[in-house]
């Protein structure tokens, strides 16, 4: 492969000690061998320091370090951090307890230097320990469908673990620490933003470990936690990417709408006088029916006849 590229695989840990080892396998059996792998443990309790002892010990092209103290919690930080370590001129993301195909750095390492482009997308497929199933996030979209509003307002979805980068594009984005859910959406978001030079490989080069109880899980469960979480994500989101980029105004109003929509279902947001200010600011005298859809959900616990009329913007 031409000029042979230094790889950084960049993965995040938390008490993952009995299935990281599997993880880390899956990374030695890469047919392309010129990478880093920089493991950043998130706070462990179990014993995922000796495990990546082994790991080190017999290859020198691991890494084990700890997310400092004075980082926040959270795989954001740990991914922010161990990008801060890393050498490599294309940067790979991972998480703790997903297998890499023994092809996966090459083809997609291959798909970067022919096409010259910033950013190389995969599929993920989930198994488990019976093996694998059909189940895959939905990838029923083409190359040309991809760009900043399509992903934000569409199906077009994708993992962390699908996307391998140019270092000088990473360079210009991270991971929000301060999001609890949703991270890799936003990242997604401002990576867009940033270019749209990209290619879409077709093939499952990730298998994502299926559990029947995971974060997004126990969010569909508690719904006040989940509308909470999908408040903040968007309104962190819209403020973050305003700060930084111009923004379609669609955009903006598609995501207050998400904002208003899990406030007028969740009694425990709280709306700050900012939030007050953007929705004037975006929906002009048509907020009316935001205040209009407050008070009808207050008096008769029902509020679509008004939000529709916010939905509907043209």
């Amino acid at each position: 492969m031409q000029g042979n590229p230094l790889v950084s695989i960049i993965i995040p840990t938390f008490n993952r000690a009995h299935l990281i080892g599997e993880t880390l396998d899956s990374v030695l059996a890469q047919t392309y061998t010129n990478w880093e792998c920089i493991v950043v443990d998130d706070g462990s309790t179990d014993n995922t320091a000796s495990v990546l002892q082994s790991y080190i010990d017999k290859d020198s092209r691991f890494q084990y370090h700890h997310r400092p103290k004075n980082r926040l919690p959270g795989g954001n930080a740990a991914r922010n951090y161990g990008f801060e370590l890393s050498s490599g001129e294309y940067i790979q993301w991972f998480d703790d307890d997903d297998l890499m195909v023994p092809e996966k750095l090459e083809v997609k390492l291959t798909y970067l230097l022919d096409n010259k482009v910033d950013f190389v997308m995969s599929k993920t497929k989930y198994f488990n320990k019976n093996g694998y199933n059909n189940k895959s996030y939905g990838y029923n979209y083409s190359e040309g469908d991809i760009n900043f509003l399509s992903f934000v307002m569409t199906h077009i979805t994708w993992v962390t673990n699908d996307m391998i980068i140019k270092r000088s594009v990473a360079e210009k984005i991270s991971f929000n620490e301060v999001l609890k859910s949703g991270q890799e959406f936003n990242f997604s978001c401002k990576l867009l933003l940033e270019t749209n030079s990209l290619k879409k490989v077709d093939e499952f080069l990730t298998l994502k470990r299926f559990h029947k109880i995971s974060i997004g899980k126990k969010r569909q469960v508690d719904k006040s936690h989940y509308w909470i979480t999908s408040f903040d994500l968007h309104w962190v989101n819209y403020n973050e990417l305003n700060r930084h980029y111009i923004i379609p105004k669609i955009f903006n109003e598609y995501t207050l709408l998400k904002c208003v929509k899990s406030y007028l279902n969740e009694s425990e947001i709280k709306l700050s006088y900012t939030f007050h200010k953007e929705m004037f600011k975006v929906f002009k005298l048509k907020v009316v029916y935001f205040y209009l859809s407050v008070i009808s959900k207050f008096m008769f616990g029902r509020y679509y006849v008004f939000y529709k009329h916010l939905k509907y913007i043209k």
